[in-house]
């Protein structure tokens, strides 16, 4: 009997081959670089609103984590394809391309700032100054997320920012026609212009 007779079909050896990156590496580094961008535009719901689960702290955080996981494996893989196999696969790129095309973006778009929104911040101060309420709480003006805005019986407003510095530290900006502001608790503040000035306040024990 001839020997090939006996010898079962032969078997492909199994592709030991590196992968590339691939679509899910691409697809989780897309959803969190547009979190981070619809957060750093402020194209995110406000904690104020009827979506306030949506803390936007905790978005960032989620989003970074699944960020850095998309970045390490898309790092393993690229190293593993192009350095030890010397291969080439279009699937290296959508990552890069993805954290690149928000740089720029971030680079060329700026977000609203605080001197583009002043006219709303001091129509604001304006009414509170003015009475009867001198306080209001939970608003956004733009981007921002307010916690509240308050008068003082110097005619000085003070926007207190959600979302601040810390649990014992207070940030925002003051509104005081008057010259600086008093402030309250330990406060510092900087003269950005005209009756404007930026603050930080940190709660004495």
């Amino acid at each position: 009997m001839d020997e090939s007779d006996t010898v079962g079909p032969s078997v492909a050896a199994p592709d030991t081959g590196a992968k590339p990156p691939g679509p899910i590496a691409a697809a989780t580094a897309v959803f969190a670089v547009a979190v981070l961008v619809c957060l750093y535009y402020g194209w995110w719901p406000s904690r104020f609103g009827s979506m306030r689960w949506a803390d936007p702290l905790l978005a960032a955080a989620g989003a970074l984590v699944l960020l850095a996981a998309a970045g390490v494996l898309w790092m393993i893989r690229t190293l593993y394809l192009l350095g030890r196999d010397r291969r080439w696969s279009w699937w290296v790129l959508p990552v890069p391309l993805t954290v690149l095309a928000a740089g720029l973006m971030v680079i060329l778009a700026p977000r609203t700032t605080f001197d583009e929104m002043r006219p709303e911040f001091e129509r604001v101060a304006r009414e509170l100054v003015a009475g009867p309420d001198t306080v209001r709480s939970d608003f956004e003006i733009g981007r921002f997320d307010i916690a509240y805005a308050r008068a003082d019986s110097g005619g000085a407003v003070y926007f207190v920012e959600a979302g601040g510095l810390g649990l014992d530290t207070s940030s925002g900006w003051a509104y005081s026609p008057n010259g600086r502001p008093a402030g309250f608790d330990d406060f510092s503040a900087t003269h950005l212009a005209g009756p404007w000035y930026e603050f930080t306040a940190v709660w004495r024990t």
